[in-house]
């Protein structure tokens, strides 16, 4: 017959309780998995294994396992466990110690009571089967400094990139700059700048504007022309001699130029204050400006060219300022650019 270490052990695998009759009873508590912070072991999930000297009364578990792994009878088991337990009983009294294969050691203290020490090694929980301790030595991390340097320790020096040429960058410059020359160079050698009041660019000024309305003018009325001596036809002989009035056909008005520039005209030294309501490059179209300011019940005239070569159209002359502006601030109800002038 086999030894009756070996059917206690079986028995705890499936069982949490096996009572050795008139010797103790041994029990098993589940244990989960450990980790020792010192040893760094790792312990599997497994039955904790602990003896109870109080259970001595026969369940008959330990028994019929034996009849049914021995293939004898009942009374046999119980005499063979009786063997055991009276055979155990004796070493102990001697002082020495029971060792019971893969389930632990009996031994006395020095009380005489019996202490049991289980076995480390076999695990009983089947769900933990094959899985044993191990140990793991602690992991050591350096600090962030020295991660860094042993990252970077043994790389190359990176050299620098030479910075790449945008080509398309300069290629959209290069169409670029001639249409931007000619923007600007285009109304500069041209007229398209002479007819621009600057002062209307100011974001910040006011105005009130009084639109007269539009009167289709008459284009059988005579315009009277006064043109200074230095510009008189060849008909004029003398300093005395005054131009005689013009008449001409106006096709339609033309909106005057209304650029504020210094002019120097041969006025008469007794008005030296002009109300000017624009300036023309062309004699024609201020001859039709001054046709459109008639029509409005405004005394007009071309008084002459100024330094720019431009024909000067003037609303009246006066001998004081006091006059000029009053006459200027009716004269811009009508004509918002127009402007006074000293002689």
């Amino acid at each position: 017959m086999e030894k009756l270490d070996k059917h206690i052990s079986e028995l705890l695998n499936e069982h949490d309780c096996v009572i050795v009759p008139e010797l103790g009873g041994f029990v098993a508590n589940y244990a989960p998995a450990k980790i020792h912070p010192v040893q760094h072991t790792f312990t599997p999930p497994s039955k904790n294994i602990v003896f109870n000297k109080n259970l001595k009364n026969n369940d008959g578990l330990l028994a019929n396992h034996i009849v049914i792994a021995e293939q004898s009878s009942y009374p046999q088991a119980l005499k063979y466990i009786q063997h055991f337990v009276d055979d155990a009983s004796a070493r102990l009294k001697q002082g020495k110690k029971v060792k019971i294969d893969e389930v632990g050691t009996l031994f006395l203290d020095v009380e005489r009571n019996i202490q049991f020490e289980p076995d480390r090694i076999t695990n009983h929980l089947l769900d933990a089967f094959g899985l044993t301790q191990f140990q793991s030595p602690a992991i050591k991390r350096d600090n962030i400094s020295k991660r860094i340097e042993k990252e970077f320790k043994d790389r190359d020096a990176i050299p620098a990139e030479r910075k790449k040429i945008n080509i398309k960058r300069y290629v959209a410059l290069a169409i670029a700059m001639p249409l931007l020359f000619g923007m600007i160079w285009v109304p500069l050698k041209t007229d398209l700048l002479k007819n621009i009041n600057y002062s209307d660019l100011n974001p910040f000024s006011s105005k009130e504007i009084v639109r007269p309305v539009n009167k289709t003018p008459d284009t059988s009325a005579p315009v009277k022309i006064v043109i200074p001596k230095d510009t008189l036809a060849s008909n004029a002989s003398s300093k005395n001699t005054q131009p005689e009035p013009a008449t001409v056909a106006l096709m339609e008005p033309v909106k005057a130029d209304t650029t504020h520039v210094s002019v120097e005209m041969n006025v008469d030294p007794n008005n030296k204050y002009h109300v000017v309501a624009g300036c023309f490059a062309i004699e024609e179209n201020a001859i039709k400006f001054v046709a459109s300011l008639q029509q409005q019940n405004l005394n007009a005239a071309i008084i002459g060219k100024n330094n720019k070569g431009l024909f000067v159209v003037s609303c009246g002359d006066y001998a004081t300022r006091k006059e000029a502006n009053e006459e200027l601030s009716n004269l811009r109800k009508l004509q918002p650019n127009a402007w006074l002038y000293k002689n």
